[in-house]
């Protein structure tokens, strides 16, 4: 056998392995959708729905919102909604693209997705006044939303979230084009099932309840997050951190920050950046999480109660009904 007929024969083993690994993750993707249907519902937010989970009942609080990070989706929130919804009405919900919802026809920018939210919370029957919590991106898409509709968000909580000049201040990042690189890469693996069979999702929903684990690792395993992901961070490069940029300081408005001890790569950065964020409002606190990392301060119980314990805070000094401008409890 020459050079050539072995590169054909290796050639057409990876595309006999490729189309296995494809037709499992069909399969496999299949039995997904089975197992887990929709908790919540999918509403018409004007040419594609987004599903939402509304839990607790409305009480003397403000509504909470939680928006998810990046290519995450509304399950992530387990341990803070079950938490919260104890004594506040508490909304999740996936951005289009995400989790349960389809896919949007704009571009996958910050603005688009806080307008998205505002007519998802409007058609679904939810009135303001709220109190966002976002998760890395959620909070860009937070600071956004509050700036766009200013009346009716009486506090935020920011949850190790990203800065919109973040990507700019990490030269290998190429301003996120090498993270949206490897989201498209991983959505590559996830559609020939080698995804599934590496189970690389373990490090980003480890402490997560039972039901809402096999949920995201289900999600995980699928490409469509992934490529939304992708299409987010570049969006951002594009659209996303001058909109950020250009949305007005806080003024007053409740603001907690939330960061992290245990950063993977480029601590200095992140924790310099994470501080700049609590001078969004002249009414903040910043708290640090000691042993938490970017993902486990959601998704695992211990410091799921201090983030709710946030949330809770802000609200408290948020009453139903006007955006108040008391002090956020130390």
């Amino acid at each position: 056998m020459n050079v050539l007929q072995t590169v054909g024969v290796v050639i057409a083993g990876i595309l006999a392995l490729a189309g296995i690994g494809a037709l499992w993750q069909m399969i496999a993707s299949r039995r997904d959708h089975r197992r887990y249907p929709a908790p919540g519902r999918l509403v018409d937010v004007g040419g594609h729905c987004l599903h939402i989970v509304v839990t607790g009942q409305p009480t003397a609080n403000a509504t909470v919102v939680l928006e998810a990070g990046m290519a995450s989706m509304s399950a992530n929130w387990a341990w803070v909604r079950d938490d919260l919804a104890r004594d506040h009405r508490v909304i999740t919900y996936d951005r289009a693209g995400l989790g349960w919802s389809e896919g949007g026809r704009a571009a996958m920018d910050t603005a688009t997705s806080a307008d998205d939210l505002h007519a998802l919370l409007g058609a679904a029957g939810i009135a303001p006044p709220y109190v966002l919590a976002g998760h890395s991106y959620g909070g860009l898409v937070s600071r956004v939303f509050a700036d766009h509709y200013p009346d009716e968000v009486v506090g935020i909580v920011l949850v190790d979230a990203s800065h919109p000049d973040q990507w700019v201040n990490i030269p290998a990042s190429r301003d996120g084009r090498t993270v949206a690189l490897g989201n498209r890469v991983t959505a590559s693996l996830a559609r020939v099932g080698l995804l599934r069979l590496m189970h690389a999702e373990r490090s980003f929903i480890a402490g997560l309840p039972a039901h809402e684990y096999a949920q995201m690792r289900a999600y995980l395993a699928r490409p469509q997050g992934w490529s939304a992901g992708a299409d987010g961070l570049l969006a951002w490069g594009r659209q996303s951190r001058d909109q950020v940029n250009a949305a007005r300081d806080l003024g007053g408005l409740p603001l907690v920050v939330l960061s992290v001890t245990e950063q993977d790569r480029y601590a200095e950065v992140l924790t310099k950046l994470q501080a700049e964020l609590a001078l969004l409002s002249t009414n903040s606190r910043h708290t640090t999480i000691t042993g938490a990392t970017h993902y486990t301060l959601v998704s695992t119980r211990i410091y799921a109660t201090v983030v709710a314990d946030a949330v809770r805070a802000v609200t408290a000094a948020a009453p139903y009904g006007a955006p108040a401008r008391e002090p956020v409890a130390p």
